[in-house]
């Protein structure tokens, strides 16, 4: 290999953040007179989002397939890895990256804010961002679900039914099918049903269009799927009350959407009915058995518009013709339906009176001996519900690196609830492989949570990391690139996120050597590949000279 490709791969993507704030002059001008060391991590802050459609990635190949959208209390925070107004953030194979202006963030303090995710053919989701003042890069993931090919778990079905002087003539049922849920959902509407929109306008029009999409509770790519993930920033209880630390429960959720030409339905003259299916396995969490007829489940309602969860109404669990556990309600207005128990979380992390504040929870302390932090080993891992295989969250499960005295800080946690560590063979949500350990049951609200995870080293693949720490000089200015780099999965054919060329500096973890990978990196909405096969576990050069037609390019 030629060592210089990952530098030189990255470093002309670098000068559009250098004057974006704070200057008016120009790059030649700011250095003519003296040599600088340049890098481009100006911000303090950066995020990068994935978004995977989990049964087939090449469906997000290509330019705005989705659009994201950032919505919440720091939005106007938010701007494009290049510095631009995150109104021009371009998603380019299912990737985006952004940072935190620092101009509006001047004392670095916790940011939260959410992203709202939309494309045609995908069900529209929202995913929660929270950065603390310690999060210099953050990574975040989400799934879209593809109406037009779901991934198991989920199941989706769609009608057109004609209207007669803008309403229904008889009366419809729409219900899934539940040949990859394994349960269904099913909506009925009245004839005569007058459908309005959000400002509860009538609608007119001769054909109504109507979607349902059923969740099960079992299936991962189910559970990944829910909207905003199981910690909720903020949802509206029982009790009409703003709550920003709920976690839920689910027992199986559905989006319902319904359009008369252009226009969509939101309200309905006439409440319409929605039967909703529960596995016979499933376990309340409230009383620790199996769901039973007359369990009551409470009801919630999401908007895909701000992301918010409102208390809606509780189910009494009764059975159909076919002795499957039902739950039956009605509504007069459109949204997506959760059957969840609510519980209150524990957090790291409190915002009152304008101000956030800091107070540790439970912290994990690692075992694995003979393993130091220079041959770590990069392994997916999550956080389950002691005794069910239920993530506590979809932001839980995480790719970690694994070496003896590591540690984990946990920043947010289900109350009065234990939970389990789990750690997979594999590197990648979309490649778990195989479990290889899971703790013994512990309170994650408080106190040190000691792991030996010693024993399923010989377990895993005797694999070498790559240093590689690269300064570029042109013409005395020496060059630190700040860029995320992903590494092609050949396995699934995902892009895997291995972390950002921080100051020129990066570790690559768990590959073979005289193997040939295909690389790639993402800057200002555009993306920049190159295949690279290493011959050594290091890689460094602090005065690499950058060829001269590239520094004429540059400078």
């Amino acid at each position: 290999m030629k060592n210089n490709k990952i530098f030189t791969f990255s470093i002309a993507f670098i000068l559009s953040t250098i004057t974006v704030f704070n200057s008016c002059k120009g790059f030649d001008e700011i250095t003519e007179n003296f040599d600088i060391i340049v890098n481009n991590s100006v911000f303090k802050q950066q995020i990068v989002v994935e978004i995977f459609d989990p049964v087939n990635q090449s469906n997000l190949d290509g330019d705005n397939i989705l659009q994201v959208e950032v919505i919440g209390r720091d939005a106007d925070k938010i701007v494009t890895d290049a510095g631009n107004n995150v109104n021009t953030a371009n998603v380019v194979n299912g990737a985006i990256s952004l940072a935190v202006n620092p101009n509006k963030n001047e004392n670095n303090e916790p940011v939260q804010f959410m992203l709202k995710i939309t494309g045609e053919d995908y069900l529209t989701t929202t995913l929660p961002v929270f950065l603390s003042e310690t999060d210099s890069i953050a990574t975040v993931s989400a799934n879209v679900v593809n109406k037009l090919n779901t991934p198991e778990g989920i199941d989706y079905i769609k009608s057109k039914e004609t209207l007669v002087n803008n309403t229904l003539s008889n009366d419809i049922s729409l219900k899934t099918s539940g040949v990859k849920a394994g349960t269904s959902s099913e909506i009925t509407i009245k004839s005569g049903t007058i459908f309005k929109d959000e400002n509860g306008n009538d609608i007119s029009g001769s054909e109504i269009e109507s979607e349902v999409v059923h969740f099960n509770s079992n299936d991962s790519e189910s559970l990944s799927s829910f909207p905003g993930g199981f910690m909720p920033q903020e949802i509206t209880d029982e009790n009409g009350n703003k709550v920003n630390d709920a976690y839920f429960e689910t027992a199986g959720f559905v989006s319902i959407d319904i359009k008369i030409g252009d226009k969509e339905v939101k309200n309905f003259s006439e409440p319409i009915t929605i039967k909703m299916q529960v596995a016979p396995d499933f376990v309340n969490p409230e009383t620790g058995s199996i769901i039973k007829l007359g369990d009551v489940i409470p009801i919630w309602s999401y908007s895909k518009d701000d992301g918010k969860w409102d208390y809606h109404t509780n189910g009494t669990v009764t059975t159909d013709g076919n002795n499957n556990f039902v739950v039956e309600y009605t509504t007069t207005h459109l949204s997506w339906y959760n059957l969840d128990f609510k519980g209150r979380r524990c957090s790291s992390w409190t915002y009152s009176g304008g101000r956030w504040s800091y107070s540790p929870i439970a912290k994990i302390n690692v075992t694995m001996n003979g393993v130091n932090r220079n041959n770590a080993y990069s392994l997916f891992s999550d956080f389950i519900y002691e005794g069910t295989n239920q993530s506590v969250s979809y932001f839980s499960g995480k790719t970690k690196s694994w070496y003896n005295g590591q540690s984990f800080e946990l920043n947010n946690a289900p109350a009065g609830r234990n939970i389990q560590m789990v750690i997979y063979s594999g590197r990648s949500r979309y490649r778990k492989g195989e479990l290889l350990f899971k703790s013994a049951p512990f309170n994650p609200c408080s106190g040190s949570i000691n792991i030996d995870v010693s024993s399923i080293i010989s377990q895993l693949p005797q694999l070498v990391n790559v240093t590689v720490r690269y300064k570029g000089v042109c013409n005395g200015k020496v060059l630190e690139p700040t860029i995320p780099l992903y590494m092609k999965d050949e396995t699934n054919g995902y892009w895997r996120y291995l972390g950002y060329v921080y100051n020129g500096n990066i570790t690559i973890r768990q590959i073979e050597l005289n193997k040939e990978y295909q690389f790639k990196t993402y800057y200002d909405g555009q993306y920049f590949s190159q295949n690279i096969a290493f011959d050594k576990t290091e890689y460094i050069n602090d005065n690499y000279q950058i060829p001269a037609e590239l520094c004429s390019r540059l400078f």
